[in-house]
């Protein structure tokens, strides 16, 4: 079982103000701690492309590896051209499913959490 940190949790249709009330009312010890939500499913399907999934699955597996790949090797290890899996991974990072580090001239990125969940409600 991941740590709560380690995960995030995307909620299409939920109550956030409810929820918020809960978690800090007690009444839900359980609500997770990293949370977006969003209104419809056009929203997600903005922010986690298809393609942004899978290079999000990608870097998730990677880290579980214990190793790192730069974006050229992602992009070589998914079978896109950088140009797009840079341009996806700044869209993540602008989002906050990713972070990036500099190693030489290569920038490296990793996922800020083990897990994703989506929760329709």
């Amino acid at each position: 079982m991941e740590k709560k940190d380690d995960v995030f949790t995307i909620i299409i249709g939920g109550d956030m103000d409810k929820d918020l009330d809960d978690l800090f009312s007690g009444k839900r010890p359980d609500q997770p701690k990293n949370v977006l939500y969003l209104d419809n499913y056009n929203e997600l399907a903005e922010l986690l492309s298809p393609a942004r999934i899978n290079t999000l699955l990608y870097l998730m597996d990677i880290k579980k590896e214990n190793s790192e790949k730069s974006i050229s090797q992602t992009a070589k290890a998914l079978k896109r051209h950088q140009e797009a899996v840079s341009r996806d991974i700044a869209h993540l990072k602008k989002n906050g499913f990713v972070e990036t580090k500099k190693s030489k001239q290569a920038t490296i990125a990793l996922p800020k959490y083990a897990e994703i969940q989506i929760k329709i409600k």
